[in-house]
């Protein structure tokens, strides 16, 4: 049987290892916060009033599988959960439809409703939320989660 073995010698190990540090220099310059260059954010986003931006790492799945997971940007003053969620709601190319009722409580995602068994639920950082949505405040790198799940 025939088997091709490729062996490095040192000088290559040596470039090879050069290039990576390179490029890993490169990558981290650009990483930079403050005042330095930043690629512009193409993701689901709220601009609202003021300038503090706000991060927050959105996932909403039914029972089934993941409808939406991304970070949101929020550019308003007073972050709050249903900013965010209406973000996704007026993307029209990376987003869903999002509804609330008059209490601030989510009814509709998607095509999907609450019914008699199963309801949306808001968890933030894995704490259940029953607060109007609209009130909830939110920060930067703060984990959402939309769930469609059975009443419990």
């Amino acid at each position: 049987m025939f088997q091709s073995k490729v062996h490095f010698t040192k000088p290559v190990y040596t470039i090879l290892m050069l290039v990576m540090v390179i490029a890993l220099s490169i990558t981290a310059c650009g990483s930079k916060k403050g005042d330095g260059i930043s690629p512009e954010y193409h993701g689901v986003k709220y601009t609202g009033q003021g300038t503090l931006e706000t991060k927050v790492n959105v996932v909403i799945y039914n029972e089934d599988e993941v409808l939406f997971l991304q970070t949101v940007k929020i550019v308003d003053d007073n972050p709050t959960v249903w900013k965010a969620l209406q973000a996704i709601s007026d993307h029209a190319e990376q987003g869903m439809l999002i509804e609330k009722d008059q209490k601030g409580q989510i009814v509709k995602v998607d095509k999907i409703e609450n019914n008699q068994t199963n309801q949306w639920k808001l968890f933030i950082n894995n704490i259940i939320e029953d607060g109007d949505i609209t009130n909830i405040g939110i920060d930067e790198e703060q984990p959402l989660t939309l769930r469609y799940t059975a009443d419990s």
